[in-house]
This record gives structure tokens, C-alpha cells and sequence, in this order.
């Protein structure tokens, strides 16, 4: 990790654009190479923060991700950044439209949700536990793959997730109130999912569904 000075992080950050912040000071901020400066806060002088910190979980994160053939950010470096009690990643971003926005814009199609669900049951296949499964936080990529970006929050075991994380993991890929508004009349992502799924109860199956449908109603 790499240790910056209060000078160190002004000349990082001249003319970069935040795109996240709180009454803390900046959480996200886009260079002027376009790349994307994530930052984390160290809350205490003595802190697992400072030995373990959410950047670095990020980074080994991403790298997990890309030994698993699954498109993320690429790593550029990390940061101490004691001045101002921070850590910090430097990623290059994933190009490619965020799942949310590409519905938005109207291009979404039967088979991208079909695919959609493929994706995400080929995570659960591959041992990955996304909290921030959102649509927000899947991007759809120019080679018409996804991907996926916020990767802080995530947990990557080495068999493939069982029924209770599986049923889990859909309360946070149906979380947010913009995203159930785009999916409320669209089962296609839980049947697509449950085609592509490794577990082939019939309960699993319909608890599945029920709970998808109880979540987006």
C-alpha cells in the first residue's frame, strides 16, 4: 500500500469529480484520466482497518473475480492516506453500461434477462456472495457479458453457495425500490436462474420464486 502525503492527495485529486460523498468528506472520486479513486475511512488510531483495510479487500476481490473469468475493475494501486485517515483504491473502471441504466435506456430485451439470470446463477455456482448485487452494480459489458463493480462487500467461498445463501443473496439483488419498479412485471432473471441452477429440488425451486415475487411486490 502506498503511503501519500496531504500534498500527495491534492495533486491525485486536482480537477477529479466527486461522485460520492458524505458529511466525512469524499468517498468516490473520478480523475481526469477517467479512472476512479475509492476511498475509506479509518475510524480509529488503532484499527483492523489499518492492517486489513476495505481497500484492500477490494483489490483481493478483484482479483479473485478475474482468476474466476468474471469482468471487474482492474486494480491500479492502494493507499494510506493518513492525513486525512483514509485508505484508498485506484481502479481503472469496467467499460460498459450498468444493468439499471442499460433497462432504462430501453435496450433490454427477453434474452438479456435470460442471460442476466444465467449470470447470476453462474456466481452462486462459483461460490460468490454478493451483498451489493444490485442492478446498479452489474455492469453489462461491449463484449454483451456482465460484470461486476462495488466490489468491497462480497465473499467468495470455494464450493458453490448453498439454498439458505442463495435465498440470501436475492434480498440484496432485489433491494433497491428503482430497480423492483423495472422487474415487477418480469419473472424471466428467477426462471432463468433456476434453469441454470446446480440444485434441482422442487422446494428450493418454488421457495425461490415465492420469495423473489414476496421481494419485488
Amino acid at each position: 500500500m502506498n503511503k501519500l502525503t496531504s500534498d500527495d492527495y491534492k495533486r491525485l485529486r486536482h480537477n477529479a469529480i466527486v461522485l460520492a460523498d458524505d458529511e466525512y468528506g469524499d468517498k468516490v472520486l473520478l480523475l481526469t484520466d477517467q479512472s476512479i479513486v475509492k476511498l475509506f475511512r479509518v475510524k480509529r488510531l488503532i484499527s483492523s482497518a489499518n492492517f486489513y483495510s476495505p481497500a484492500r479487500r477490494f483489490a483481493k476481490n478483484a482479483t479473485k473475480l478475474q482468476n474466476l473469468s468474471i469482468p471487474t475493475v482492474s486494480i491500479l494501486s492502494l493507499y494510506k492516506i493518513t492525513a486525512i485517515k483514509r485508505t484508498a483504491v485506484h481502479y481503472q473502471q469496467l467499460q460498459g453500461e450498468t444493468v439499471r441504466d442499460y433497462i432504462l435506456a430501453g435496450k433490454s430485451t427477453d434474452v438479456f434477462f435470460q442471460k442476466l439470470g444465467q449470470f447470476l446463477a453462474h456466481l452462486h455456482e462459483l461460490g460468490i456472495f454478493f451483498r451489493s448485487a444490485h442492478l446498479g452494480n452489474i455492469v453489462f459489458t461491449p463484449e454483451k457479458t456482465f460484470g461486476l463493480i462495488d466490489i468491497s462487500d462480497m465473499k467468495i467461498y470455494k464450493s458453490s453457495l448453498n439454498k439458505n445463501k442463495r435465498l440470501r443473496n436475492l434480498k440484496h439483488i432485489f433491494r433497491v425500490s428503482e430497480d423492483l419498479e423495472l422487474l415487477k412485471d418480469n419473472d424471466l432473471i428467477e426462471k432463468s436462474y433456476l434453469s441454470h441452477c446446480s440444485i434441482t429440488n422442487k422446494k428450493f425451486h418454488l421457495d425461490f420464486l415465492n420469495k423473489a415475487k414476496k421481494l419485488k411486490s
